[in-house]
């Protein structure tokens, strides 16, 4: 368990034509780096992920918090959060940063998405299932996939699903079924899509760090 405080680096990651604010947080002898995308938050250190990651890294996972639209595009556009190929888009180029990190790229590397960009991650993980090792989505929307990136995703996956959402856990279980790739799904009974409701966002947070624990293979010795 890692408990002394650890050094935060803001970040900027050019995707394009747009710069894509990113947070940065090592930790001592990290057991891997989980990629934590969000949609859009003005502040990345006080944002709800921001307490997902604190739960990562007490379990010594390194992480990198990033937004997937920029503030200006969250606040001229908000159909964006739709473009499941723009997000796929970025995604791609953000992981490509990372395999050009020193340290970065010798961690053992996982996905933690939400909302929409769930479908963006199993679009590019069935296209490129070497990028990554495991998918957690808390609250996705597996739905906006398409029907072959679902088949085609070998990727190891785990689905927290709002359990107070019937209209997203139907979409979401029909999505599911096209699925052949090891997943789970877990239900939050009570929960909203925020995971606002007490103690949702920590379960949920425990159960991503179990996930990846058991997913992620041992970092490269020389990562420490």
């Amino acid at each position: 368990m890692n408990t002394a405080p650890l050094h935060r680096t803001e970040l900027r990651i050019q995707a394009d034509r747009a710069w894509l604010d990113a947070l940065l947080t090592p930790v001592p002898e990290a057991r891997g780096l989980i990629l934590l995308a969000q949609l859009h938050t003005q502040h990345l250190a006080d944002s709800r992920e921001h307490c997902t990651a604190a739960v990562l890294h007490t379990a010594g996972f390194s992480t990198l918090q990033i937004n997937m639209l920029s503030a200006y595009e969250d606040a001229r556009d908000p159909d964006l959060r739709y473009d499941i190929s723009l997000l796929d888009k970025r995604l791609a180029t953000v992981m490509l940063w990372i395999s050009h990190q020193p340290v970065l790229n010798l961690l053992p590397l996982g996905l933690f998405v939400t909302d929409t960009i769930a479908a963006a991650a199993i679009r590019l993980l069935a296209r490129e299932p070497a990028s990554a090792f495991a998918l957690c989505c808390r609250a996705g929307r597996p739905e906006l996939t398409g029907a072959a990136p679902l088949r085609n995703l070998v990727s190891p996956l785990l689905l927290l699903m709002p359990g107070d959402e019937p209209e997203r856990l139907a979409a979401s279980r029909q999505a599911c079924s096209l699925l052949r790739a090891p997943h789970h799904w877990q239900e939050f009974a009570g929960a909203s899509a925020g995971f606002i409701e007490p103690g949702a966002l920590d379960a949920a947070a425990r159960a991503a760090c179990t996930w990846f624990n058991t997913h992620l293979p041992a970092p490269d010795s020389t990562a420490a």
